[in-house]
Order: C-alpha cells, then sequence, then structure tokens
C-alpha cells in the first residue's frame, strides 16, 4: 500500500474524517511511524480537537510521545515569559525554546 494511503486509512480510523489537504501534507513529511504516533495521540486526546492541524503541529513541535499526554498552559503566562525573554535579546524563537524546556 502507497503511503499516502495509508496515513489517509489511519486518520480516517483515529478521527472518523477525512484528512484535508493541508494535513494531508504535513504527514506526508514525517516519517510513517511518527505520523502512526501522532494520530494516536490525536485519538487519545481527552478533549475534542477542533483543529487537527495545530494539534499535530504542537505536538510536533513539543515532541509529544504516546506516553505524554498534551498539558494544559497558560498562554498569558507562556506569552508573558517569552516577552521576558526576548527583553534579554533572545529572539522569538530562542524564547519560545527556552520556556519550552524549562516547562516540559
Amino acid at each position: 500500500m502507497e503511503k499516502q494511503k495509508a496515513v489517509e486509512m489511519a486518520y480516517q480510523i483515529a478521527t472518523l474524517t477525512y484528512p484535508s489537504d493541508e494535513v494531508l501534507d504535513f504527514l506526508m513529511n514525517l516519517p510513517y511511524e511518527r505520523t502512526l504516533e501522532l494520530l494516536l495521540i490525536l485519538r487519545r486526546s481527552p478533549r475534542p480537537v477542533h483543529s487537527p492541524l495545530n494539534f499535530l503541529r504542537r505536538a510536533v513541535a513539543e515532541e509529544w510521545q504516546t506516553e505524554t499526554a498534551p498539558r494544559k498552559i497558560s498562554r498569558k503566562a507562556q506569552e508573558m515569559a517569552v516577552q521576558s525573554y526576548m527583553k534579554k535579546g533572545l529572539t522569538r524563537e530562542e524564547a519560545e525554546a527556552r520556556y519550552n524546556s524549562w516547562h516540559k
């Protein structure tokens, strides 16, 4: 079975919906095993996922694993911390990376 068809079927099993082109493009750029892992995380989410693409992007960016559940964070506190790091001379990406490394 070709990878795209396998990813489409796995996504349908996980969400009971057909993947959008953006989601499919995003998942096709990942190794197949990681795609399956992300779809399992998506399926096991304790809350409804309204934006699967954003959920998957965050899962990749924060390196979620099947053993770790997504955690709720205060976006306001996160933004304040990132701004604080940026005032110290870091770029936004560096500040977010530093915040994420401290809050794993």
